[in-house]
């Protein structure tokens, strides 16, 4: 029992960080009905960046800022540069963010080399202990993060009117303009955001698993998160939370239950699970039609 629960406890953390870069999926979506890939490798690059500023003696929270920023404005120029294809249908859009993705992580290798790197603690001391399971700070950082941001941009979207634009977008743009809003300073807005908040993700995580090399976010954490957002709903904020804890607990009871037998049984069971709530609820679990 005690296992278990540690298992359970374990995929709690480790959503957490699924959890928040859906919050990124969700928002893009929510604008612009797109599955943006290329979110995956800014966030990768922004980490890299980071990395650099340490390596030349910048404190590390300074240099996560400047990470942030960086996965910012590249992230508002993915817009800019996908705009032309404002017309064309979402599948092409959302393959051409996948051409993007693989641009920037192919781009890594040149400039960072293969080989792993490393990221100071951003919070120093110990892992917190719960029981029998170590939670590194990071993960509870992440999960607090989670919370937050989930919390405030729920709130941003029912009580602004910037918020309320961005649920326009993807609606009817003509309502967005009578709102006076242009529908392009919502798009950059979501994409930027989408950005840093998978930075944001691997930033927390990277130091609480060791290291991280090129196309890190798409190959670690991206599917996972992908899945998480579906499971909750691409339309809702809260779901994207409860998406990530969710996938987050199915993968370490894989590992509890088979994975000394069965190599790769976490995977199965996410994509089992998935498959499973598409089927039952096609729009995740707190999804809405909208």
């Amino acid at each position: 029992m005690d296992r278990l629960l540690n298992a359970v406890l374990a995929g709690i953390s480790e959503g957490a960080t699924y959890g928040l870069i859906a919050l990124g999926i969700v928002l893009v979506y929510k604008a612009t009905r797109v599955l943006n890939f290329a979110q995956a490798e800014i966030g990768t690059l922004a980490i890299y960046i980071v990395w650099l500023q340490t390596e030349n003696g910048v404190p590390v929270l300074i240099a996560v800022v400047g990470g942030l920023l960086f996965a910012m404005v590249l992230g508002a120029a993915t817009e800019v540069v996908l705009r032309p294809l404002a017309g064309a249908p979402r599948l092409t859009v959302t393959v051409a963010t996948l051409g993007i993705a693989t641009f920037i992580g192919a781009s890594q290798i040149p400039m960072f080399g293969p080989d792993p790197h490393q990221l100071p603690n951003l919070i120093a001391g110990e892992a917190f202990v719960l029981g029998a399971t170590p939670f590194p700070w990071g993960r509870l950082l992440a999960m607090f993060t989670t919370v937050g941001l989930g919390i405030g941009l729920y709130l941003f979207f029912k009580r602004t009117l910037f918020g309320l634009g961005v649920l326009a977008a993807a609606q009817d743009q003509t309502a967005l303009r009578l709102m006076g809003l242009p529908f392009n300073q919502v798009s950059i807005f979501t994409w930027a955001s989408g950005a840093v908040l998978t930075a944001l993700a691997g930033i927390i995580l990277v130091p609480t698993i060791g290291a991280f090399t090129p196309f890190f976010i798409t190959t670690s954490l991206f599917i996972p998160s992908l899945a998480a957002a579906l499971v909750g709903g691409l339309t809702s904020l809260p779901g994207a939370f409860v998406g990530g804890i969710t996938i987050g607990i199915i993968q370490n009871l894989g590992k509890f239950y088979a994975g000394d037998t069965i190599p790769g049984a976490e995977f199965v069971m996410v994509f089992a699970a998935l498959t499973f709530v598409l089927l039952v609820r096609p729009r995740g679990l707190l999804g809405s039609e909208a």
